[in-house]
């Protein structure tokens, strides 16, 4: 019989706690990154910085008439880190969706083709 997910669980957090991985409980904690906020050099409000700095934009052409290097000189270079580590590639465990769709139609294909490939039909039990 399976195992549970609360079993299954609990599994996980004894092996945990044997290796001296995560808190006492043995969960493991994803600790996320606090978000890089930068402050206005002409008015002092804190803002988010984005990959894209829409707000900061905004923020600076439209209350200040000024530009992000002006209002945020850090900013730019910030959200220039943040693009390339999100374009950075992705270690996948196995195939991609479009992969395994492909792979999957492919089977099938052979599926249909080895079950309609049988050649001529006789004839069937019909009015003679």
């Amino acid at each position: 019989m399976p195992e549970s997910h609360k079993a299954e669980k609990r599994r996980l957090q004894k092996a945990n706690r044997a290796a001296g991985i995560g808190d006492a409980d043995g969960r493991i904690v994803r600790v996320k990154e606090a978000p890089k906020i930068s402050r206005c050099t002409v008015c002092s409000v804190e803002l988010k910085i984005t990959k894209t700095n829409t707000e900061i934009t905004a923020h600076a052409e439209n209350k200040h008439g000024k530009t992000i290097d002006v209002c945020f000189p850090a900013a730019a270079g910030i959200a220039a880190e943040m693009r390339a580590a999100s374009l950075a590639p992705k270690v996948s465990a196995g195939p991609t969706k479009k992969e395994r769709k492909a792979k999957n139609n492919a089977g099938m294909d052979d599926m249909l083709s080895s079950g309609l490939a049988s050649g001529k039909k006789g004839k069937g039990k019909g009015k003679k």
